[in-house]
């Protein structure tokens, strides 16, 4: 594993362990096995490891997202898809789940970074697919860019829930009802 993917792995862990503020380099090294200054060779400060692993998790939904508008699906059926696909890779990496429902930036705060082009990025996303499920008369006229803020709040508060049930059966069965409810919500709520 290159050395920049395993501080990232690392600083996962650590991050959802301790939350960030109570994580530190020092802690993130020692438990990646390697020196603080190899840190220091990839990343300025943990701030810049959190950014990274936002940035990342952006990258992977982004290509779902591309994926499923080059398919021919109706939009509402790419969404679903593309919530079958967040909610599994939560299932399969709890502790990244924990970070992104977790690690805000401060409110009010002007900062472009990662961690706001993930929390803007994916509800921009969504709207396309709401805009395109609205000119097809697959759900009814309305403001999509209030409801995609609004459906990934609701995806954000399901992955929230199953990140911090501490039943990993409670967990798994939230994560994998997850996109089905919110599909039925969401489409008895807009549709026609």
């Amino acid at each position: 594993m290159a050395k920049k993917e395993l501080i990232r792995e690392t600083a996962i862990s650590v991050m959802a362990e301790l939350g960030y503020h109570e994580s530190t380099t020092d802690r993130i090294a020692q438990e990646g096995g390697m020196a603080v200054g190899t840190i220091y060779n990839y990343f300025r400060n943990k701030e810049e490891i959190l950014q990274y692993i936002f940035q990342v998790e952006f990258a992977k939904r982004k290509k779902a997202y591309e994926e499923e508008l080059a398919s021919e699906k109706p939009a509402l059926e790419k969404l679903g898809s593309l919530l079958e696909k967040h909610f599994r890779a939560i299932e399969e990496n709890i502790l990244v789940g924990k970070i992104l429902v977790r690690e805000h930036p401060k409110p009010g705060g002007s900062e472009i970074n990662e961690i706001t082009k993930f929390l803007e990025g994916v509800p921009t996303l969504i709207q396309t697919l709401l805009n395109k499920a609205m000119e097809n008369g697959e759900i009814r006229s309305c403001d999509t860019e209030l409801m995609s803020a609004a459906f990934f709040g609701a995806v954000q508060g399901m992955a929230l829930k199953a990140v911090f049930t501490d039943d990993e059966n409670k967990q798994k069965q939230i994560l994998q009802n997850a996109p089905k409810e919110l599909m039925l919500l969401f489409k008895q709520g807009l549709g026609r």
